[in-house]
């Protein structure tokens, strides 16, 4: 099994309340809540961790949010390593009423600085060469670090023959994508919003990936929320999709897929298992109440369900 490093650049305390007939400008009680360490980089190595996998989990944390994060991460038996600094990491809102359509979320931003990359990213260097093959950085980046921050994390993991995927969105996926990291995994809207085009069809949609892939990057995962995905490597293209299911919080979903994706990597499975076991964890994530997270006896029961035809 080979060992994979998560990277969590701008992570957060996540806090869930369950609430019964909520209402806007009054008092609202909660019938259930959760706080738990968060951000798109802890949900992949939480799924990770539960896959039974090799993982590491790294990043940047602060204040007294940040002890609080870490708590919560070595109580959910993650191993971690992360740049301790003096700014506060964020705090991250959802509120769910099973009366209504979608989830209402609040979320924070969160400081850093040049200064605080710079150690992390010697951090990191230390980390690589202590034994890493797999690197899954996710999410948004604290404020006052650069846009280029994940391209110089893909540029020393390549420069150590080291797979990097990379799950951002907006002016730090588009600048990540110069450094060439071996897989990117944008979801339809993300994809748009990058090329500035509004897809009409899938054919489209893999085109678009066909132009990336000629870039230098070398997969390219699309995810399509009820349709299921796309994986276009250099040499062939993949549609998966699986079965109607009971869809319980579409949270995590996405980083849940990478996790599936990275777990394979690191037992060495071919590429269309890997995108198997990717679109399995994700629909698995959609079923259970919990961010980030899956249940074995359900990803038993769903990975041969789902199907891989190559397009």
């Amino acid at each position: 099994m080979k060992k994979i490093l998560t990277v969590t650049l701008n992570p957060a305390i996540d806090v869930r309340y369950n609430v019964e007939n909520m209402r806007v400008g009054e008092v609202n009680r909660t019938k259930h809540i959760e706080k738990n360490a968060g951000g798109k980089g802890i949900n992949v190595s939480r799924v990770i961790n539960q896959l039974g996998g090799d993982i590491l989990a790294t990043g940047i944390v602060g204040g007294f949010t940040g002890k609080l994060f870490l708590s919560k991460l070595n109580a959910d038996g993650i191993k971690n390593n992360f740049l301790e600094t003096e700014y506060e990491t964020r705090t991250c809102i959802a509120v769910i009423d099973k009366d209504i359509k979608g989830i209402t979320e609040f979320l924070e931003s969160a400081e850093g600085t040049t200064e605080d990359f710079k150690k992390f990213v010697e951090k990191y260097i230390s980390i690589l060469d202590s034994g890493v093959d797999i690197v899954c950085g996710s999410g948004s980046l604290l404020k006052g670090i650069g846009t280029d921050a994940y391209n110089v994390l893909i540029e020393e993991a390549k420069k150590r023959g080291i797979k990097f995927i990379l799950d951002t969105s907006g002016d730090s996926l588009k600048k990540g994508m110069e450094a060439k990291p071996f897989l990117i995994k944008p979801n339809q809207e993300e994809l748009e919003d990058l090329t500035g085009k509004k897809f009409n069809n899938l054919s489209e949609v893999v085109d678009t990936a066909k132009e990336i892939i000629n870039t230098g990057i070398e997969n390219v995962m699309v995810t399509l929320g009820g349709d299921g995905a796309i994986l276009v490597t250099k040499e062939k293209v993949y549609k998966g999709t699986f079965p109607k299911v009971e869809i319980k919080n579409t949270v995590g979903s996405g980083d849940s897929t990478i996790a599936g994706m990275a777990y394979g990597l690191s037992m060495d499975k071919s590429i269309d298992e890997c995108f198997r076991l990717a679109i399995a964890c994700g629909t698995t994530n959609a079923m259970v109440d919990s961010t980030g997270s899956i249940d074995h006896e359900i990803l038993k029961d769903i990975t041969p369900k789902i199907v891989i035809e190559e397009m």
